[in-house]
């Protein structure tokens, strides 16, 4: 009897030591999206391909991302302005060109966002300094989730509401939808679809979850080059950083998570931890990750298989490294975070005002590609303030943020 005893509690010493064997399954085809906590599991397992477009429900984002993983194209309509909605024919999808995809990096960057011109243009549309609302100066062809051909016009977003028009290329079926996004300002984004003219609350609250697995487009290398190619992937929510662990020789076993660097870009851990050969797919048997949650608690994941289409089953391993033992949920260590003036002129500084419960807090300056062009450590001691000179950068649009250990706040600057 003792021996049979010895032995259970060395499978469960064996199993404690190396954390626990999960799978979650996007199904046949890739249809659905797991949203995923390190601490909690599966949060939820949702329909991805009932959906075409997802706006920001922050009332002061104008960040619009399109179901570029599962199929939907965006194009700009570059032969006239809004005047020219009632001309766009038929015959349009023969003359498209550059297709505009979702930031694989960012949340904040959609492919609706990317063909700003600087100063007050954010991509579809441009700021109205009297009313503070964005209106939209661009028209644009969209292929829908079930590959039909639509125009679109986002007209203008007031405050957390988005007015935008569709109809079928012919001018038939048109509709005129407000969507007050901002209603749904636990989520991330809210979800339309247009061919069912419909509102879509498919996302988890935003604290919920850590990672999500799903399909996205990313800049692909290609015979030396690079090109959009839709992956299957995982993803992380904003704030939530990754390290990355390479040439590792037993990473289900691995624990120097401080020997790596910890990031905050949304596809750290990416598609590329497995590979295709030989009629099925390979696992990265040296890679691991290490993942921060929102609790300060670090968590090792290794992948041990991926199936692929056929089932959309995903295999992996996780164990708690390190538990901090504190809620930062409850705590906020970016009390305060505001700038002015904003939208800026070309050589007028920005005021950074702040306050933040940390010693390491950090400002970074993004621009609209995600390349970093401005960083500084913000000094800590109640309410402050932080000068940025814009004559260093150039006119446009760029993504500012605030990281420390804990929290990462991220807001839109505008200089002309």
């Amino acid at each position: 009897m003792k021996k049979i005893l010895t032995s259970i509690l060395n499978l469960i010493l064996i199993f404690n030591l190396y954390g626990q064997n999960n799978q979650i399954s996007l199904n046949p085809g890739y249809t659905n999206q797991s949203f995923y906590s390190m601490q909690n599991g599966e949060v939820l397992n949702t329909q991805n391909d009932d959906w075409d477009i997802a706006f920001s429900t922050d009332a002061f984002s104008s960040t619009i991302r399109i179901n570029d993983g599962k199929g939907v194209e965006l194009y700009t309509y570059h032969l006239g302005d809004t005047s020219s909605w009632s001309s766009i024919g038929s015959n349009t999808t023969n003359i498209l060109i550059n297709p505009m995809n979702n930031s694989d990096t960012s949340w904040v960057i959609g492919a609706f966002d990317k063909n700003t011109n600087g100063g007050f243009d954010y991509g579809w549309g441009v700021y109205n300094l009297q009313t503070h609302n964005i209106v939209g100066d661009s028209l644009y062809i969209i292929k829908t989730i079930n590959g039909n051909w639509k125009k679109l016009w986002l007209v203008k977003k007031d405050g957390g509401t988005y007015d935008f028009i569709y109809a079928n290329l012919d001018n038939s079926n048109q509709v005129n939808q407000t969507l007050p996004a901002s209603t749904y300002n636990t989520k991330r984004f809210v979800y339309y679809s247009l061919d069912q003219d419909l509102i879509i609350n498919r996302e988890p609250d935003l604290s919920s979850w850590d990672i999500t697995f799903t399909k996205y487009i990313t800049d692909y290398p290609f015979q030396g080059s690079f090109m959009p190619y839709s992956v299957t992937g995982v993803l992380c929510n904003s704030g939530i950083k990754v390290a990355e662990a390479d040439n590792i020789t037993n990473p289900i076993s691995y624990t120097n998570y401080s020997g790596h660097n910890f990031e905050n870009k949304i596809n750290t851990i990416g598609f590329d931890w497995k590979s295709y050969g030989n009629g099925g797919y390979v696992i990265d048997p040296d890679r691991c990750f290490f993942i921060e949650d929102y609790n300060q608690n670090i968590w090792r994941l290794v992948f041990t298989n991926f199936i692929g289409s056929s089932t959309g089953d995903i295999e992996f391993n996780s164990e708690l490294i390190s538990s901090s033992g504190t809620n930062i949920q409850n705590i906020e260590s970016i009390s305060t975070f505001t700038t002015y003036p904003n939208p800026a002129l070309f050589g007028q500084d920005i005021t950074l005002i702040y306050e933040v419960a940390s010693n390491d807090a950090i400002i970074r300056i993004h621009d609209i590609s995600g390349k970093q062009v401005y960083c500084s450590i913000l000094n800590n001691g109640g309410l402050m303030t932080h000068i940025i000179p814009t004559n260093l950068l150039k006119k446009g649009v760029y993504i500012i943020s605030i990281n420390t250990d804990s929290d990462n706040i991220t807001k839109r600057i505008v200089i002309h």
